[in-house]
């Protein structure tokens, strides 16, 4: 027992206070550390994310991005940056912190639902399984009381973690959050959340009643003007990493530079005049020096961010793999990678967008625009141009309604967009499904009278009604009506669009949803769309035809979705 003169006594108090916290160890205030200090303290990288496991250890760029999450003078942070840069491992570190350090509701909002629930499997589960302050406030996930379900989680501490998907509306309902991280917002859904609204906002409200809030949005780039993470790095106090030249000791911003700048990465040619990757060095932008791939760990640890823009509670980042420390950063791949390219101006924009981590911007008479696009229309002699020789059809489930895009193709991939249809009513029911049953069996004519029916119809399972579409497919096997599902790519990543296996495959009793590239798929698209109209009558391998009743509401939905 404590005695009134020993109240006075320092010494006493901090005893008491020593054996209260052994006693009561949950009551004990988290030590104040910085989100970099927790990560390399605690964090602990996993087999199934990392190619090396144990502890993890940050590169210098990292530290900074992470310091101005738990910076209370910073409410906003944005991060515009490329692929292979570790930023997943700081949205992990920054769920690990506040669940375990700074308990708090965190929402983290990924583009769509499965994505959401790809990255709670692949990231968030083995990090609470192999991190041990985390390991201790998860309890047994597999216990039957268990609160912890793919996209909801909830703590012994009190913390929780939500994970929803931009393209569900009612994702965002009934939750009210401190912590919002919007991960890969480019690749958010361009119309919104449905009727709901900008999912940015509607995620930014869940968090309005606390004082201090954070909103992370990170993500790599699209395209120039239509890029949600280029508005909000915009908005921010603009912070690029400064590093020093290990021979002049000037500070600079590391650029790819280019053929007409004396700065930059540059490479050697051979005789040919064909570059050599393994030449790879980079030029000092204020006194030439000559900067060797061997020096780059060491001038990316003495590293600094600088913010170019006035701070007002924004703190914005932009990171390109040129600083990467991974091994598949080295600036020969980079090099590699960009001889690859620099002939196509598909993959310069993939290029641009995942390896330096910048916004791609179509110039000159090959920008792509909802007014150009419409002017191309053209009057077609028949429900079905000639040279078309089979018909296909996409299908956009959503809440209240089927979109139906008919297409015929001809040789070389040639294409001309035959019918855009709506079915409205409440898919709940069973009369618009009829609907579209019938829809898909109807005939379309070509001008000498021969019929032409739908050969093969890929359909969206995402949203509200997974379930209908699977067996709505399932039961039309046989006339090749498959579901469809997007991959879950985060980052920008690249896949075939159309899975190897053949889907022919599938049976009723063990139904799957065929996986596609969606990425790529937007890609191609959109590399199409740039083919110049052919002459009347001539053929145009790739090309998109579109008939005059298109509107210029059709074509800005067709270049909003980006990749």
């Amino acid at each position: 027992m404590i005695t009134i003169e020993e109240k006075a006594n320092t010494s006493a108090w901090q005893n008491f206070t020593q054996e209260l916290y052994k006693r009561r160890p949950d009551i004990r205030p988290p030590e104040p550390l910085s989100l970099s200090v927790w990560a390399n303290k605690y964090a602990v990288l996993s087999k199934e994310t990392s190619a090396q496991t144990g502890r993890f250890r940050s590169f210098a760029y990292q530290d900074g991005m992470m310091d101005a999450i738990t910076d209370p003078t910073v409410t906003y942070v944005s991060v515009m940056k490329s692929a292979r840069v570790g930023y997943t491992k700081i949205l992990d570190h920054v769920v690990g912190y506040y669940l375990a350090h700074d308990p708090s509701p965190i929402l983290v909002v990924q583009p769509r639902v499965e994505d959401a629930e790809d990255y709670s499997k692949t990231e968030i589960a083995p990090m609470l399984r192999d991190t041990p302050v985390l390991a201790e406030i998860s309890g047994d996930p597999k216990a039957k009381n268990s609160n912890q379900t793919i996209l909801k989680k909830t703590f012994l501490n009190g913390s929780n973690l939500t994970l929803v998907g931009a393209n569900s509306p009612g994702g965002f309902r009934r939750i009210t959050c401190r912590i919002i991280l919007f991960d890969e917002v480019d690749g958010y859904p361009s119309g919104g959340a449905g009727v709901e609204g900008d999912q940015i906002a509607l995620g930014t409200k869940r968090s309005e009643t606390f004082w201090n809030r954070k909103i992370v949005l990170g993500s790599t780039p699209t395209v120039k003007g239509a890029s949600r993470i280029e508005k909000s790095f915009g908005d921010s106090d603009q912070r690029y990493y400064y590093v020093p030249c290990p021979h002049c000791n000037e500070y600079q911003v590391l650029e790819w530079g280019g053929p007409d700048t004396p700065y930059g990465i540059k490479w050697d040619k051979d005789e040919h005049g064909e570059g050599i990757p393994d030449t790879a060095y980079y030029v000092c932008r204020h006194n030439g020096c000559v900067i060797h791939h061997n020096e780059k760990a060491g001038l990316v640890k003495r590293g600094e961010w600088r913010a170019t823009k006035p701070f007002k509670g924004h703190a914005g980042f932009h990171i390109w793999a040129g600083y990467s420390l991974f091994p598949n950063a080295a600036w020969k791949y980079l090099v590699a990678e960009w001889l690859r390219v620099k002939n196509d101006p598909l993959m310069r924009q993939t290029f641009i967008n995942l390896v330096l981590g910048e916004p791609y911007e179509d110039r000159g008479e090959k920008a792509l625009s909802e007014r150009k696009l419409l002017e191309r229309c053209e009057v077609f002699a028949a429900e079905v141009p000639d040279g078309v020789a089979v018909l296909t059809a996409g299908i956009d489930t959503q809440d209240d309604r089927f979109e139906i895009e008919v297409i015929g193709w001809g040789r070389n991939e040639e294409s001309w967009s035959i019918a855009y249809d709506v079915i409205e009513g409440d898919l709940e029911t069973d009369e618009p499904w009829k609907r579209l049953d019938h829809y898909l069996k109807q005939i379309w004519r070509r001008a000498d009278g021969r019929g032409f029916t739908i050969m093969a119809a890929c359909m969206d399972s995402g949203g509200h009604h997974t379930q209908q579409v699977y067996e709505f497919s399932k039961a039309r096997i046989g006339r090749r009506i498959w579901a469809i599902k997007g991959e879950s790519a985060r980052g920008g990543k690249r896949s075939p669009v159309w899975p190897t296996k053949k889907p022919t495959s599938r049976t009723k009793s063990s139904f799957k949803p065929i996986i596609l590239g969606v990425n790529a798929a937007k890609d191609t698209v959109r590399g199409r769309l740039h083919i110049n109209p052919p002459r009347p009558g001539e053929a145009a391998a790739s090309y998109m035809h579109f008939p005059a009743d298109r509107d210029l509401n059709y074509f800005s939905q067709l270049l909003a979705e980006r990749s």
